[in-house]
C-alpha cells in the first residue's frame, strides 16, 4: 500500500511540474521555443513598430503571432498576442459572410480591409504567464478554426 502510495504521489509531482511550464508574451524566445517543441515552422523577427513577432503556418496558412501591450521605446514587457491571418480573395468578401464566421467562432474576430480581403485575428492575455498547455491548446484551435473558416472564405470562388 506505502508503495502504491509514493507512486500516486510522485505522478502527482511529475502533473504539477509539467503544468508550472508557462508561456508569457513578455518572453518571445520562450513563446517560440514552445511553438517549435510542438513541432510547428517558426521564426522570431520584429514587426514594422520593432515590437517582437513571430511567423508560422497553421493549417496550410501563414500566421504572425504579434506581440501587444510592449513598452513603445524598449519594445519588451508585452503582455498579449494576437495570432493574425490575412486571405487573399480574388473578389471582396461578402460582409455578410465575413459576420456569419465572426458569430461562428467564439474567439475569432474577422475584418474585411479595403480590398474586401479578410483577416482573423485571435486575441490571447498572457499577463505574467500562462500555462504552456492552454497556450498550445489556443494555437491548434486557432489553426483548426483557420481550415473550417478558410472554407467558408473561398466557397464562392
Amino acid at each position: 500500500m506505502k508503495r502504491l502510495i509514493l507512486v500516486g504521489a510522485a505522478a502527482l509531482s511529475c502533473a504539477g511540474g509539467a503544468q508550472a511550464q508557462t508561456v508569457t508574451a513578455q518572453n518571445p524566445q520562450g513563446m517560440l521555443n514552445a511553438i517549435t517543441a510542438a513541432g510547428y515552422e517558426a521564426t522570431l523577427s520584429t514587426d514594422s513598430a520593432g515590437d517582437p513577432m513571430i511567423d508560422t503556418e497553421l493549417g496550410g496558412y501563414r500566421v504572425n503571432v504579434l506581440f501587444y501591450g510592449c513598452d513603445e521605446t524598449s519594445h519588451t514587457g508585452c503582455d498579449s498576442v494576437q495570432l493574425s491571418t490575412g486571405f487573399d480573395r480574388k473578389t471582396p468578401m461578402d460582409p455578410a459572410r465575413a459576420l456569419h464566421i465572426a458569430r461562428e467562432w467564439r474567439f475569432l474576430a474577422v475584418s474585411l480591409d479595403d480590398e474586401g480581403d479578410p483577416y482573423l485575428r485571435w486575441d490571447i492575455m498572457t499577463g505574467s504567464g500562462i500555462p504552456q498547455s492552454v497556450f498550445m491548446t489556443a494555437l491548434r484551435r486557432y489553426g483548426e478554426t483557420l481550415g473550417d473558416a478558410g472554407e467558408i472564405i473561398f466557397e464562392d470562388e
